[in-house]
């Protein structure tokens, strides 16, 4: 079946930058947060069908003037612990550049009212700004931006705030992550005993490295560790596109799973994988995914019941397809802490312009599904597929066993027997 459309009104190949999700409530149920005009408007779509259909959330009371290039999602449930019901979205104003704040509270498909965090300095609704978000183990939100690459506001214009009440009165100054090397954040809970604490991964593009970071919150300092010093990335590929890596954090143990290209449409681009221990921290090198010309992108997902992990990236392992101009999106599935990777399996079939895949990150108890979303910049649409994708079941309940997942079946739960007396 041909790839479904999410949304076919995009307005500009850069809100590329703003595809991000979906995130699962069951395997029927999951939302996508879209840019979907030049309007500058922020959407929630919503599936109740596995992702058959899609319908915008809450339109009347939704944020509206974001850069089209400067968004960046958190989900409760990606912070290990969390329960909640908030999609957290921040993002810069497409007109006088300010730091923006809003969530969407899943329970009631709502948005709440947008509030203001920091002012920035952009010079269009295209500037290439750097955001990003996430909500500690104590539930204290963070927040990072700094201001436009093209306009060399980097270095001066850049702050990090933080708020235990979602910035509703309390907003507290950090000290800001970002220099001049032109830094890409992407934020996680920390794991230290301060549940305050957060970390990053982080793309230097100046000095052409992947980097974890610590942000020591009664210090109020940050600490840094090298991930891989072997990056041809260029800052200017990476500000293209932004997916070239992508992390998210293992709820079992509150490890950080990075997938990330060394290098950009060559035969010797890697599509690697790191397993970050956050308390020392310990930096992992597991297995490459893929290595092969005319691919790029990587968006990572954990099964957090059983642990596996799915990335999808553009471009086959056969390299026959062109990237920026046709290629499809695949993905593969590590049962082994990403030791190693099953083989790969076709998601979309449309062989397009895809400059973006987005994978939601992480499915909990509840269920979901591996349904990456995709970003055709030709016919400038976010779509999935519905065919392809792969359904993760709720986590079993006392008396069912889960065992054991496939790339064509996902999970299987089985009731397990009752005892027979006498046996």
């Amino acid at each position: 079946m041909a790839d479904r459309v999410i949304s076919s009104a995009i307005g500009s190949t850069d809100t590329r930058y703003a595809v991000h999700g979906p995130f699962w409530t069951s395997p029927s149920v999951g939302y996508i947060v879209v840019h979907p005009s030049v309007g500058q408007v922020i959407d929630v779509r919503k599936t109740t069908d596995s992702g058959t259909n899609w319908t915008v959330q809450d339109p009347d009371f939704n944020p509206v003037t974001s850069n089209i290039r400067s968004q960046a999602v958190w989900y409760d449930r990606e912070t290990p612990g969390n329960t909640g019901t908030l999609i957290h979205v921040a993002f810069v104003a497409a007109s006088g550049g300010g730091v923006k704040y809003a969530v969407f509270d899943t329970s009631d498909d709502t948005w709440d009212t947008v509030r203001d965090v920091d002012s920035l300095t952009i010079n269009s609704t295209g500037a290439a700004s750097d955001v990003g978000i996430t909500v500690s183990k104590s539930g204290r939100v963070y927040l990072c931006a700094r201001g436009d690459f093209a306009a060399d506001t980097e270095d001066t214009d850049h702050s990090m705030r933080s708020s235990s009440d979602l910035f509703v009165s309390n907003n507290e100054s950090e000290a800001s992550p970002y220099s001049a090397d032109e830094e890409q954040m992407r934020l996680f809970p920390g794991t230290d005993a301060d549940e305050d604490d957060i970390s990053a991964v982080v793309f230097d593009g100046v000095n052409q490295d992947l980097e974890f970071w610590k942000f020591d919150a009664t210090a109020n300092s940050w600490s840094t560790t090298t991930i891989d010093a072997s990056i041809l990335v260029t800052a200017a590929e990476g500000r293209d596109q932004k997916s070239f890596f992508d992390a998210a954090i293992r709820h079992s143990d509150e490890h950080i799973l990075v997938a990330y290209w060394n290098d950009r449409d060559v035969s010797t681009g890697d599509l690697r994988t790191v397993d970050i221990t956050q308390a020392t921290p310990t930096i992992t090198q597991e297995g490459d995914i893929h290595q092969s010309d005319d691919s790029f992108c990587a968006g990572i997902l954990i099964n957090q019941p059983n642990n596996d992990v799915y990335v999808a990236y553009l471009g086959s392992d056969a390299g026959d397809e062109i990237l920026d101009s046709n290629v499809r999106c695949y993905f593969k599935l590590s049962v082994n802490g990403m030791t190693s990777w099953g083989s790969e399996q076709t998601y979309g079939v449309e062989n397009v312009i895809l400059r973006m895949v987005m994978t939601g990150h992480t499915i909990g108890d509840d269920g979901g599904r591996v349904m990456p979303v995709l970003f055709y910049s030709g016919g400038t649409l976010d779509m999935v597929n519905d065919d392809n994708d792969i359904e993760i079941e709720a986590a079993p309940s006392t008396g069912d066993v889960l065992v054991g997942a496939s790339p064509a079946m996902g999970p299987q739960v089985v009731a397990v027997p009752t005892q027979v007396s006498g046996y």
